[in-house]
């Protein structure tokens, strides 16, 4: 059986955290294996789990997103990383994150089709690279 793409959800609002808990829960062969409310809980929560992806809002109180990308592609370079901003100062926002190593930056609030197609597609390439079958 494939190993499921394991995903670690970053953001300070339990509200959003919530809602990608029951998107997640609804796509098959993807796992939600931790969460975190901030930049320092999200190095701590990847260093534990090492998860296949992360999704990681860019405005958060104290370590914000981007300093944690920064830590996240320095200590765990095979992790990989969406960021999610509002859509108010975006495109700078994007830049720095693409910079950075960020593989996607989506929108808030989020599209659930996009959010989909990113889990699948990313579980794809890790079956993929595994040798594993869908």
């Amino acid at each position: 059986m494939p190993k499921k793409l394991s995903v670690v959800l970053v953001d300070d609002s339990k509200i959003v955290i919530a809602q990608l808990l029951k998107l997640i829960a609804g796509v098959d062969g993807v796992e939600a294996i931790g969460t975190a409310g901030d930049g320092s809980g999200a190095v701590r929560v990847v260093g534990e789990l090492r998860p296949d992806l992360v999704v990681m809002d860019i405005m958060m109180p104290g370590m914000d997103g981007m300093s944690a990308l920064r830590v996240l592609r320095s200590n765990y370079p095979e992790v990989r990383v969406v960021m999610a901003s509002s859509v108010a100062g975006m495109s700078s926002r994007a830049e720095e994150a693409f910079r950075l190593g960020a593989i996607q930056v989506i929108g808030k609030p989020f599209d659930h089709e996009l959010l989909t197609s990113l889990f699948e597609a990313e579980r794809a390439a890790r079956q993929e690279t595994a040798g594993e079958t869908p």
